[in-house]
Formats: C-alpha cells, sequence, structure tokens
C-alpha cells in the first residue's frame, strides 16, 4: 500500500495541502487505498493560539479518513531546534510511525525548522510542494515575515553556522514538484527548476465546495450572522496581523483598522469583523471601543470557526463587500468565486500605518496582490500567475 504525507502550517494551509493531495490521487484509484497521515507542526504562531490552530484543522480534517493525524506541538519543535539532526530525524520518523513515504506535501521548503527536517528524513519520497496561500512560493527564511527584526542577519548567520558545525543540520533537499492553485514565485526562479503542475479550476473549486459542505455548524453560524445584517452594502473586513508580523506598532495596526472600517462603512449597515487565524485578538476590544459610535458592528469570535480561512464562509462571502485589509484572500476570493474585494492600502496608509523600515515589503506585497487580481483574466492556468523578476545572474 503506499504511503502518503500532508504537512499544514495552518488552516488555509490545509485547504491548499488538500487540493495538492487530492489531486496526486491517480485516475482509478481511491482514497482508501493507501496510507493517509496528516501531520500539523510549526504553527509559526504565538504559543496561546496553538491548540486553537490545531482544533481548528482538526475540524477541517475530520471529514476525511486519515489513517493518522500526528501533531508535534512547539514545545517539541523548540526541543527539536536545540537537538542533533540525526536525532531529530528519529524523533520524526517515530512520532510519523514510518520511516518511508511514497509522497509528502509541504508548504515551504527552507522556512522554520520543520520543512528541512522532513525532507530529509523523506529524501527518498516524491516531494510536493503546495506553497502558502493558495500556492505562494520562493519565500526566503530571512524575509520580514520570518525574521525577527530585533536580530542582525549576520547574528543569525553566525549562530546558524555554529549549530550546524555543533549538531549537524539537513541536507538541501529540492522539491520534485509544486502543485499550486495559484502559482505565485516571490524568487523569480523558483519555476527554473522545480516543475509546475496547476490542479484543473474544477478540482480546486469541488475540493473547496466538498470541504466547506462538511463543516454544517459554520454555515449555520454564517446564516446567523447574515441575520444581522442590512441590505444597505455590509461590509466584511479580513484584519491581517501586522503587529506580530513586525510590520507596524500594535497602535498603528489598530488605527489602520478603525479609519478603513469608520470611513468605508455606509450608514446604517453592518460591519463584520474577522480577525486573522493567526491572531490572538488583543486588538478587537480597543476596535469595539473605538467604532461603537460610528458603526454597527458584529465581531466575528466565536471560538469554534474565528480561526476557519475566509475561503470556506461561502454564505457571508456573497451577503458582503469584502475588504481585506491585507491577504492574499483577496486572489483567492477572485479565484474561487468571482469576488471583487475592496484594498484599502494607499500610499498615505503606509507611511502613517507601517513602520519605515517595512514600508517597502508591505507595497511590493500590496502591488502582487493586486497584479494577481489583473493576471487572473488573462491566465493561462498553466503557468505562473504572478513572477518576480528573475534575479540578474552573475
Amino acid at each position: 500500500m503506499k504511503k502518503r504525507l500532508l504537512t499544514v502550517q495552518g488552516p488555509l494551509q490545509y485547504l491548499a495541502g488538500l487540493i495538492a493531495y487530492t489531486h496526486g490521487i491517480p485516475e482509478g484509484e481511491r482514497w482508501d487505498d493507501s496510507e493517509n497521515v496528516l501531520l500539523l507542526y510549526d504553527f509559526l504562531a504565538s504559543p496561546e493560539i496553538e491548540d486553537d490552530m490545531a482544533a481548528a484543522v482538526r475540524q477541517l480534517s475530520d471529514g476525511r479518513a486519515w489513517s493518522r493525524v500526528v501533531v508535534i506541538r512547539q514545545a517539541d519543535m523548540d526541543a527539536l531546534a536545540r537537538g542533533r539532526h540525526s536525532r531529530n530525524v528519529r524523533y520524526l520518523r517515530e512520532r510519523l510511525g514510518s520511516d518511508h513515504f511514497d509522497e509528502i506535501y509541504l508548504a515551504r521548503d527552507q522556512i522554520g525548522l520543520g520543512s528541512p527536517i522532513l525532507l530529509d528524513a523523506y529524501s527518498g519520497a516524491c516531494k510536493r510542494a503546495y506553497g502558502d496561500s493558495l500556492g505562494l512560493v520562493g519565500q526566503r527564511a530571512d524575509s520580514s515575515v520570518f525574521r525577527d527584526p530585533a536580530r542582525s542577519p549576520w547574528i543569525a548567520r553566525a549562530r546558524a553556522l555554529a549549530k550546524r558545525l555543533l549538531l549537524g543540520a539537513p541536507r538541501r533537499i529540492a522539491f520534485d514538484e509544486a502543485v499550486l492553485t495559484l502559482p505565485m514565485d516571490l524568487s523569480g526562479r523558483f519555476f527554473q527548476r522545480v516543475p509546475l503542475v496547476v490542479p484543473p479550476r474544477e478540482h480546486v473549486v469541488a475540493c473547496v465546495e466538498d470541504l466547506a459542505a462538511s463543516l454544517q455548524p459554520l454555515d449555520a453560524y454564517c446564516a446567523q450572522l447574515c441575520g444581522q445584517g442590512t441590505p444597505l452594502g455590509d461590509r466584511l473586513y479580513l484584519l491581517s496581523n501586522l503587529a506580530a508580523s513586525g510590520l507596524s506598532t500594535p497602535a498603528q495596526e489598530i488605527d489602520f483598522y478603525v479609519e478603513v472600517i469608520a470611513t468605508s462603512s455606509p450608514p446604517g449597515s453592518t460591519a463584520y469583523v474577522k480577525p486573522h487565524p493567526r491572531s490572538t485578538y488583543e486588538s478587537l476590544k480597543a476596535i469595539e471601543r473605538r467604532l461603537r459610535d460610528h458603526c454597527r458592528l458584529v465581531v466575528i469570535d466565536d471560538e469554534r470557526f474565528a480561526r476557519m480561512p475566509i475561503e470556506l464562509w461561502l454564505r457571508l462571502i456573497r451577503h458582503c463587500v469584502v475588504v481585506p485589509m491585507f491577504s492574499t484572500s483577496a486572489i483567492n476570493l477572485k479565484y474561487l468565486y468571482d469576488k471583487a474585494v475592496d484594498m484599502p492600502l494607499d500610499e498615505q496608509r503606509l507611511q502613517r500605518y507601517v513602520k519605515p523600515e517595512r514600508i517597502g515589503y508591505m507595497r511590493d506585497s500590496d502591488r502582487l496582490i493586486r497584479e494577481c487580481i489583473d493576471n487572473l483574466d488573462r491566465w493561462d492556468r498553466r503557468s505562473a500567475l504572478w513572477s518576480a523578476p528573475a534575479p540578474a545572474s552573475t
């Protein structure tokens, strides 16, 4: 029996990974013809929400008959960071119950600790990338989202070298294939070395609809939320995670949200506010307090659903004008549902609400999102939807 492993680091990654994973099942074979193992690890989120993130993924995965679901907590990942590489490989194989998989699916390769070890531990498998969001690849481990802004790059490199010499390190193992719903390459060269496969849109939509149909309590909650709405142009504001990502201060992030909601929510309408799935919700009370007299605010904070990807909130998406504060979900919603969104970030807001050293990153990322949305209408659905300019050869 074939052994297959899907590794995920968050709820949206489960959706993206499942699309790639099911696309990899050959015609004529069934799900049950393989041993299917699901691994949850490296959430890149605050430890206090780790259990909530895992619970959200477990809820999403309940509709599939997984042979095993393995959760490696952040404390265990931290212990791996201090251990010898050979011991880490043995640990992962023991936790996953196998020293061999025929196929493994990961979002990232060299970002974080878990992915490089997994690629090394199962180097003989067919290794497929499914990307962040619904297909973002080519990220660098030292990008502003993954880097500690208080630590200088040379200190990080020195520590990495010392660790490699003392404890060993994973080999840099490349992916064999990238199975991406919306291929976006930040490096400009990812697809020069990794073959690209784009699942048909029919397969993608069927996966999303099947997953959404398995979440009847979420659909009922969406209906309840819509019942609090109006016919006056209700907005659904998708908050980001700017301060936790080092892009803004907490005060700047709150000010940004308050300004956007106060100036764009139509009089008499309902303003729905959905926190980012990786948020700790610390800013919500301040936002509610400051907007109390401006609009009718409904905060989506039900712990059963708040960390579910917006791509699965079908009924609420149809009801509202969607306003992603800063999110690639703007691309996903256009692709899946032909849903146009309002994007509130502009140059003035960049200058006011983003740390000076992060403005360039935010500007480039916002441009990427807008260009991807524009590209959807003429994309051939076989090649990259968006790619950065290839770096000059030296």
